[in-house]
């Protein structure tokens, strides 16, 4: 009994120190301030559409920000750009004054603009200009295949952008075109390259139509000492000559592929009774597009007979 007495003779005091003890935290901590630096995001709006900015220019400003620090421990700069109104831009150099009126934080926060505190944009006219189109290329075509004609259509694009930078572009080209896989006329769809930070294809002529010409080049070659063979002979035969020079023309990449082994040379004989014919030679070769010719175009067939043989 007597400690329970004891126990709640001085809760009335035990409870004025607690709550004195969380005032005392609150007060520190809610009255206790710190001071940062930040750097706000700089966006700027109502550019005139004939000008074009083309330095580059700081994508923030730098803010000296002051305040209760459970106020900035979770300050997100990102939220607070500040932001320039350029209607009133004029062609040339101009210069901006960021004023702390301009920063727009969160109550309760000082803050000051720190150096460099003035931004300066250089604009630009914005022209338009018809440029020649020359179209690019990468890689080799297959072998035996040549390139005879590139074109653009339309041969030239508009542009839109910066005087200074349209004004001294002389040609644009298109991406690359790979010519690697290609065997035949081509026709496809190509971007135009501008490599021009402030100069923009104007509508729709951000890309063209490039035709390419592609001829499979011809080869003739000659294959000396080709044996000739008789069809339909029963009987002993001579050839005069027996061996022909064959000339073989078509794409280069099949007369390159073939070899003497490749290329047949024969004579038929339409029959026994004579000793002796003269026979065109026939020379194939087995793959559509190469055509063969032989030299001599004509070989004597000289049959044998046995004794006693009609």
């Amino acid at each position: 009994m007597r400690v329970s007495v004891l126990r709640w003779r001085n809760l009335g005091l035990k409870i004025l120190s607690l709550l004195f003890a969380c005032s005392l935290w609150l007060f520190v901590n809610l009255k206790a301030s710190e001071e940062r630096d930040l750097r706000l995001p700089l966006r700027w709006e109502n550019v005139p559409e004939s000008l074009e900015i083309t330095n580059p220019v700081n994508d923030f400003v730098r803010v000296r920000v002051i305040g209760p620090r459970r106020i900035l421990s979770h300050l997100d700069p990102s939220r607070y750009p500040v932001v320039l109104d350029l209607a009133d831009a004029q062609e040339g150099l101009r210069n901006y004054q960021i004023s702390d009126k301009m920063i727009r934080i969160l109550p309760g926060l000082k803050s000051t603009v720190l150096p460099p505190d003035t931004i300066q944009f250089k604009f630009d006219l914005v022209v338009k200009k018809e440029i020649p189109v020359r179209v690019r290329t990468a890689g080799r075509l297959p072998e035996g295949f040549v390139l005879e004609e590139v074109r653009a259509r339309p041969d030239f694009v508009e542009v839109v952008g910066a005087q200074s930078e349209v004004q001294s572009l002389q040609e644009v080209e298109t991406a690359p075109v790979d010519l690697r896989n290609l065997t035949a006329d081509s026709q496809q769809k190509v971007r135009v390259v501008l490599n021009r930070p402030h100069v923009w294809p104007a509508t729709d002529m951000d890309r063209v139509e490039v035709q390419l010409t592609i001829r499979e080049l011809r080869l003739r070659k000659v294959w000396k000492e080709v044996p000739v063979r008789v069809e339909n002979a029963t009987l002993p035969v001579e050839l005069r000559p027996g061996q022909i020079e064959v000339e073989l023309e078509g794409p280069a990449r099949l007369v390159k592929a073939l070899g003497k082994g490749d290329i047949d040379a024969r004579v038929t004989l339409p029959g026994e009774k004579a000793s002796s014919y003269r026979l065109p030679a026939e020379v194939r070769v087995g793959v559509e597009g190469v055509s063969a010719r032989a030299n001599p175009e004509t070989v004597e067939v000289i049959l044998h007979r046995s004794r006693g043989g009609r």
